[in-house]
């Protein structure tokens, strides 16, 4: 299947993992990132809040993608086969229907950072191909947002990846144009830091 999403990340970032954490350090050149809520607050206590996170996120979302899109949401655990241990399994609290991918070594592939460990860590990628629809995806986005599940979204069509996180979202955006378009509608949700994270 061309058109999976195993094959068609592999022919647009060749030798990156699909894990939303590394994409930033990956693609530094093509990243920005928007808060959540004002004042950079990580964490929604109230149902105000919650509403405003999530029209935040579909707002900007949407002005990115634009409604319709054709995307894949990606998401994943870590496990190792001593313990079978899995941090979470998104197909448990997700009601999507992930195609499980290909299972990464993570300790292959990031040695140095399981240097000493004495058994092999895996992440066991999965996809599902959806639309995206402004307010259909709240669901995700607040368990994603209460840091319940880790997953992120990629249109192949547009090369750009949307990452939200506990705190707010990584756009991954080629199109210098684009990008600083966003940057530039939505200046105020930008973080203040100088490093923008």
């Amino acid at each position: 299947m061309s058109n999976s999403f195993q094959s068609q990340w592999d022919q647009f970032y060749p030798n990156k993992l699909p894990i939303s954490h590394y994409l930033v350090q990956y693609f530094q050149q093509s990243w920005f990132r928007i808060h959540s809520l004002p004042e950079s607050k990580r964490y929604a206590d109230t149902p105000a809040e919650y509403e405003l996170l999530l029209n935040r996120h579909n707002d900007i979302i949407t002005d990115c993608l634009g409604n319709d899109a054709s995307i894949f949401i990606v998401s994943g655990h870590y496990f190792t086969f001593g313990r079978n241990i899995k941090a979470y399994d998104p197909a448990f609290i997700l009601p999507y229907k992930f195609h499980l991918e290909q299972k990464i070594n993570l300790t292959q592939a990031n040695p140095e950072y399981y240097d000493g460990e004495n058994e092999d860590h895996y992440f066991r990628p999965c996809s599902v191909k959806v639309t995206w629809q402004a307010n259909e995806h709240n669901d995700l986005l607040k368990k994603i947002a209460d840091d319940e599940v880790r997953a992120f979204m990629i249109s192949f069509e547009q090369n750009i990846i949307v990452a939200p996180y506990d705190g707010g979202i990584d756009f991954i955006i080629f199109d210098d144009k684009k990008r600083q378009a966003l940057r530039d509608k939505y200046k105020d949700w930008l973080s203040p830091r100088e490093d923008g994270l």
